[in-house]
């Protein structure tokens, strides 16, 4: 289920090209939390509780889909806790290495810069960045795995895009249509960036994490985004309503709050 290695202990990463920056790893379902030497351990372990709930939402011991958490192991997904300092050296030190073409690293978090909810948003009232963050590593899954519907080239999860951007968009217009209910204006985005951004939010509306009863989050995205329930989704995102509840797929549908079974993390 998941395993908890830190420094001290005899045995570490597979690849040592990942020891020389990471002390801390935590194995869920096959993928990869790790920490740098000043990573809070209470951040660790809840960006792999995260995780893990994204992996595993009904929080049986089974991954909810199989075929998503074998595609991320089988690509040596991980994702780091860490400072941008670490962040430098560790692909500084990846140059020439394993490390360099065997990892594969869709996001971060970053414990001196990023918002945490240690206990979840429902809890603390605050928003927690994990709930992009790692959603951004686990669907780096279903865009493989589910081409038709979540990948890169014309899929479904696209065309529900356009809808919601008011227009098949290229390239980011200078202003979006009036009727356009996602607008990213991130020039550093790509169309498939885009996607990938508009994922995450429609997951976080089908999940009602955006809800303003939980946090303020909703204050601070509105230039951008302000679906923010699974009613409001169904009412007004009726494409991506359908994707995310219609196809059957195991996709989260309760918020994560990194309370996932810790007492089945073990030291080896």
């Amino acid at each position: 289920m998941l395993s908890f290695n830190s420094y001290g202990d005899m045995k570490l990463h597979e690849l040592e090209c990942m020891n020389k920056t990471f002390d801390k790893f935590i194995e869920v379902f096959g993928v990869y939390v790790v920490g740098t030497n000043k990573a809070p351990m209470d951040k660790v372990r809840h960006t792999a509780g995260v995780l893990a709930q994204y992996l595993d939402n009904n929080e049986d011991g089974q991954p909810d889909d199989p075929k998503i958490t074998s595609y991320l192991s089988k690509h040596n997904y991980i994702v780091p806790v860490w400072s941008s300092s670490d962040r430098d050296k560790f692909w500084k030190n990846a140059s020439g290495s394993k490390c360099e073409d065997n990892i594969g690293m869709a996001a971060s978090m970053y414990y001196d810069e990023d918002q945490w909810a240690i206990g979840g948003i429902k809890k603390t009232g605050q928003w927690d960045t994990n709930l992009e963050e790692v959603w951004h590593v686990v669907s780096a899954g279903w865009y493989e795995v589910y081409p038709k519907y979540f990948g890169n080239n014309g899929s479904m999860l696209q065309e529900a895009m356009n809808k919601a951007r008011g227009g098949y968009f290229e390239n980011i217009p200078l202003k979006y249509p009036k009727n356009a209910w996602y607008s990213y204006y991130d020039k550093t985005c790509g169309y498939q960036c885009q996607a990938h951004e508009y994922f995450y939010w429609i997951l976080m509306a089908n999940i009602n994490a955006l809800d303003k009863s939980y946090t303020n989050k909703w204050m601070y995205i509105d230039d951008e985004w302000n679906i923010l329930n699974k009613t409001q989704l169904k009412q007004k995102d009726v494409l991506a309503y359908e994707l995310l509840n219609n196809y059957d797929f195991a996709l989260p549908t309760q918020i994560p709050d990194g309370q996932y079974k810790l007492d089945a993390i073990k030291a080896y």
